[in-house]
């Protein structure tokens, strides 16, 4: 979309409402919207949505368009538009798998493929965000680590959904390899490239050997897609993409690494709680992870201020890494 909408669109809000009095078993004929505040972001706009009965709130939710500038085009364009295809489905499957643990998701309502409008169900919480706020006192500890060891169980749940076929997967995932490597050539040797290309390459041969290289993820599992909500965990903004097994994982360790480098034994005691919720403490070992993990240290190195501490860190991590694997 090259224009930002005034208004949702009235056809997915109708689409929305039948799908949310279905769930609710309510006569979608004495049910009405009311539309929010419009909210501009980077890449897309939002609405509020409120529906509403006769006797009050039913439910809330989200209507979200993507913003494209003119004369922009996302090389992720049709791997965003089958992610979306497949959002209500997986979603509803997810959501089945986790009754009972204390997770919830915002299940997709209502899709446009095309235009990649989307209206999903509201969750009332608040973003993780920083792990550092949690640090203290011990009831907000023992939240973070609830809720970590929660993301853990999510993750464990969400690859049990069998994922797409891995037909030209591998070189998909190849492809980004390839493009973080060319960006990363002003960082880095020519020599300490070539080796980075090779550690790469063997990692994901060896997730490719495995009996199911690929599961199916959340695509962008951060501390920000996560909300504390009242006795459960929120996660939003699936993208729903066949990836490595530790794909994931990886990029949500990572993150709570780099926002708390100051404080590692708080980061530790996250991680483990992370990996205690997945039920596998081998995880961190595996190519999947390991190959997902390099791939976020280069993305960070090449981060522009202010985070150049994060750069730093990440270039000796690099390295670190290339002198324990000086060719696999």
């Amino acid at each position: 979309m090259h224009t930002r909408p005034n208004k949702p669109s009235a056809n997915l809000l109708v689409e929305a409402k039948g799908e949310l009095a279905h769930m609710f078993s309510l006569d979608a004929e004495n049910l009405r919207w009311e539309v929010g505040q419009k909210l501009t972001r980077k890449r897309s706009t939002l609405f509020h949505l409120t529906l509403r009965s006769e006797s009050g709130v039913v439910a809330t939710a989200y209507y979200k368009a993507p913003y494209v500038p003119e004369g922009h085009q996302s090389r992720n364009l049709e791997r965003t538009r089958e992610a979306l295809k497949r959002s209500r489905s997986l979603g509803r499957r997810f959501a089945k798998l986790a009754q009972g643990y204390d997770i919830a998701i915002n299940l997709t309502l209502a899709i446009d493929p095309e235009t990649l409008e989307v209206v999903t169900l509201g969750l009332e919480g608040s973003p993780m965000g920083n792990p550092i706020f949690f640090m203290a006192p011990a009831t907000r500890r023992s939240l973070a680590l609830d809720t970590c060891r929660r993301v853990g169980v999510a993750v464990r749940l969400l690859e049990q959904i069998p994922p797409p076929p891995p037909e030209g997967q591998r070189e998909l995932l190849w492809q980004g390899v390839e493009r973080k490597l060319e960006a990363a050539r002003s960082l880095l040797p020519s020599e300490d490239l070539s080796r980075l290309e090779a550690l790469l390459g063997s990692l994901l041969d060896a997730n490719w050997a495995q009996p199911q290289p690929l599961v199916v993820a959340h695509g962008d599992l951060s501390t920000s897609n996560v909300l504390i909500m009242k006795a459960k965990t929120g996660l939003v903004d699936f993208t729903w993409i066949p990836q490595v097994r530790g794909f994931d994982l990886a990029r949500f360790v990572h993150r709570l690494r780099y926002t708390t480098l100051s404080h590692r034994s708080w980061t530790d005691a996250l991680v483990e709680a992370t990996l205690e919720g997945y039920g596998d403490p081998t995880a961190p070992d595996q190519p999947g992870w390991r190959f997902t993990t390099l791939q976020r240290m280069i993305a960070t190195a090449l981060q522009d201020p202010p985070w150049g501490r994060w750069r730093r860190q990440a270039l000796r991590e690099l390295g670190a890494s290339l002198r324990r694997n000086p060719g696999e």
